[in-house]
């Protein structure tokens, strides 16, 4: 799908573009907010309220988490609670899926404008909205907001919002990758009043219900968040009732207040400057082929943060997102790294970052652009993007500001929904969410987290197995850890994901309706590490697996398994999986930090001892000799890696001229290989550390004065190898060399023709 023509009459509404509230909310004088606050809170009641408005909504997730019955909130936590102010303000956000961060917010904003007239804000309302230009990610994450009054005012709001498995649309699951625009994708119904002064509007329940493929599930959710709410708002009454409305909103006001000083104190501590980072995608509906990117720069000024998505493509497919997704992407991956410490309070925070989007682009499209997939895909590349983005800032910060920069998350949410028929007739949705299994970046740090989980959603877990074998007609045939190798290698090596494969079972056949199949990787690894590894799908007809079981073997080796390969596309159609096939899918190891050949040898040992890498990719990757008995070979690892940085320097394409640094003048380490330095007592210049080239005044983009060794991704090793023909083939890999050592400073993944990104600049 184009880009829908732009037009001035238009405007940020959440009708035909996203929903962007202004700086005063247009509220009817009809409905009374209450705003006033006391001016005399001792410390000691002001902790006790914070730390009460706090666990009542961690009361609230637990509430939901034990009431839901979908896996997917109830074990994945893919839900948020949170308590905002009158006007909408987040004060409380939970430990569950972050970027939701804004998704509540959003929506009551939009209430206040729009539904205070008609039909009314009153005490026991509850308002249901999954509408992505107003606020939701993608249509299956529906939002329930219930304002709390006090008397006849409007004291403060609390609200969920979770992922419901199936909506509607063209695709079980509700992730129709093959949408060209909204109409093929699940409905979006703007905000309505499904409880009216506590009485569940049971016709337009029906009418939400009436789109799902598996209405109990839905219903039995929907219940759960609205009892949620009941349940927080009558904490928050309580709460009220004994300390007073003005005492307990004068804290609201400071939790917010504290937040914002909070951001703000750090980011004195960053440089001012811009920052900029793409990420691509393939395919943007099944059939296509094509490759798309998504660009993000940040720009620092003082105490602010200026964020924009300028250079990313136009709305395509259904790899879209709107406004919504854009802000609660970047603020998932800003409050992550810079603010955890927060716990939740990001309100204030939010204040000191200020958007800039173009409309009907990828990362923030018009109406009626397809977005219902977004929650596996958009979504993580842009949180990976923003994670990266970020990353390179907090790098240019004062050491103790820097050391809180955590790395790219994983680029998509790998996971995979089958659905069908169980042997008694009974429809069912899979959303099999392993995948939260995850793995965590390296950063400047040290090594990333093997099987950590998401950033983005710290009480995320995945299921056991025997759980899904209870509630699905499948059986698994192993579940395991990827091996180490070439992906996510680096000076500190990503964290490492895992491999997992099954059958049908007691079932003729199934339908894999939602999969992840990349041919190439789209996360970067940190200042000259190795990218992440690719999702895979892989998936075999005719298979003997159920011989070998009769015959005592359970197959764990899916390329040993007997059977025709099936075509896979990166965003392909539903497949039919028959009772003699059999699946196998991955989550991702995680992005590296620093040049691997400058990892510690010990470390490499280390690794191939406890299992986490092979010994052959000890010297393929990492340019590390070891003996008969496992050692490392010191001389023979110094000359071998010696070789390795010479061979680069010989196939790389040299600056004009190269100039060095005295080797007493002092470095500002930025990460890996560069740093930064006073140049003739004037100027500020980018420099590598090892071999203390310059590399250009800091405003200037320091790649133009790297050796660059330009390749194909796929000559990086076979972890990244793929069919030609598929778009991996015709991705490149960059990487910017110090000119003097070969040493890595930084790579880049780039479509063929692509001009190299100024990505730092002070």
């Amino acid at each position: 799908m184009n880009a829908l023509p732009d037009a001035p009459a238009i405007a940020w509404d959440g009708v035909r573009r996203g929903y962007v509230p202004g700086a005063t909310l247009d509220i009817p004088s009809s409905l009374r907010l209450h705003s006033a606050s006391s001016d005399e809170v001792d410390p000691v009641t002001f902790e006790v309220i914070r730390y009460s408005l706090m666990n009542i909504n961690l009361e609230h997730g637990r509430t939901l988490q034990r009431l839901c019955v979908s896996p997917v909130t109830m074990i994945t936590r893919d839900f948020q609670p949170s308590i905002t102010t009158q006007e909408g303000d987040l004060v409380f956000l939970g430990p569950y899926l972050q970027y939701f961060s804004n998704s509540q917010s959003l929506t009551i904003k939009w209430i206040l404008e729009h539904r205070a007239e008609d039909p009314g804000i009153e005490p026991g309302d509850m308002f249901l909205s999954n509408d992505p230009f107003v606020g939701s990610p993608h249509q299956p994450d529906a939002v329930v907001a219930a304002p709390v009054f006090v008397g006849d005012e409007l004291f403060c709001w609390v609200s969920n919002v979770l992922h419901h498995t199936d909506v509607g649309g063209s695709v079980m699951g509700s992730f129709c990758v093959d949408a060209t625009d909204m109409f093929l994708d699940p409905p979006a119904f703007p905000p309505f009043k499904l409880v009216s002064r506590g009485v569940v509007r049971t016709d337009l329940e029906q009418m939400f219900l009436r789109q799902s493929r598996v209405p109990t599930n839905v219903h039995m959710d929907l219940r759960a968040a609205i009892s949620a709410n009941l349940v927080a708002s009558d904490k928050i009454t309580k709460l009220v009732g004994r300390y007073g409305a003005d005492v307990v909103k004068s804290v609201m006001n400071r939790v917010l207040d504290a937040g914002e000083r909070t951001i703000a104190e750090r980011l004195r501590k960053v440089p001012d400057g811009v920052w900029s980072h793409r990420v691509y995608a393939e395919a943007a509906r099944t059939g296509d082929d094509a490759t798309y990117v998504y660009r993000m720069t940040l720009r620092k000024t003082g105490e602010h943060l200026y964020v924009d998505n300028r250079g990313t493509d136009p709305q395509a497919g259904s790899i879209n997102v709107a406004y919504a997704g854009f802000v609660g992407a970047f603020l998932a991956a800003l409050t992550a790294s810079l603010t955890a410490d927060l716990a939740g309070a990001y309100g204030g925070v939010y204040r000191r970052v200020h958007f800039d989007p173009v409309p009907g682009t990828l990362s923030c499209a018009d109406f009626p652009a397809a977005v219902s997939p977004a929650g596996m895909y958009t979504m993580e590349t842009l949180i990976s993007l923003a994670g990266t983005v970020i990353g390179k800032m907090l790098a240019c910060a004062e050491p103790e500001i820097a050391a809180l920069a955590i790395g790219p998350a994983h680029p998509a949410f790998y996971g995979l929904v089958t659905g069908g028929a169980t042997a008694d007739g009974t429809p069912f949705i899979a959303t099999n969410v392993d995948n939260m299994i995850g793995s965590l970046a390296a950063s400047s740090a040290g090594d990333g987290v093997d099987f950590g989980g998401h950033f983005w959603i710290p009480e995320g877990t995945a299921s056991n197995i025997e759980e899904l074998e209870l509630l699905w007609p499948m059986l698994f045939l192993y579940r395991r850890a990827l091996p180490g190798g070439a992906a996510g290698a680096g000076r500190h090596r990503g964290g490492r994901g895992f491999v997992e494969s099954a059958i049908p079972w007691k079932v003729p056949e199934l339908v894999a309706a939602v999969y992840v199949d990349e041919s190439f990787p789209k996360a970067v690894g940190g200042f000259g590490a190795n990218p992440g590894s690719v999702g895979r799908f892989r998936l075999k007809h005719g298979c003997d697996v159920r011989t070998r079981m009769q015959d005592g073997q359970i197959p764990t080796d899916f390329a040993a398994i007997t059977g025709a390969d099936a075509a896979i596309e990166a965003k392909g159609p539903a497949l039919r999986v028959a009772d003699d096939d059999v699946w196998e899918w991955t989550g991702a190891n995680a992005p590296g930090f620093g040049d691997p050949l400058t990892r510690e040898p010990h470390l490499i040992v280390a690794d191939i001892a406890a299992g986490s890498l092979p010994a052959s990719a000890a010297e393929r990757v990492y340019g590390v000799v070891l003996d008969t008995a496992g050692r490392v070979d010191e001389s023979a690892t110094a000359t071998r890696r010696d070789a390795l940085f010479a061979a680069r320097l010989a196939t790389a394409t040299l600056p004009d001229r190269i100039e060095t640094l005295p080797e007493d003048a002092p470095l500002r380490l930025l990460g890996g290989e560069l740093a930064t330095a006073e140049h003739d007592g004037e100027s500020r210049q980018f420099v590598t550390v090892t071999g203390r080239a310059l590399l250009g005044p800091t405003a200037a983009n320091y790649k133009e004065r790297c050796a660059v060794l330009d390749r194909p991704i796929r000559e990086l090793g076979p972890e990244f190898a793929t069919r030609e023909g598929r778009a991996g083939w015709a991705i490149r890999h960059r990487e910017y060399l110090c000119p003097v050592t070969g040493r890595r400073i930084d790579t880049e993944v780039l479509r063929e023709g692509d001009e190299p990104l100024h990505d730092i600049a002070l």
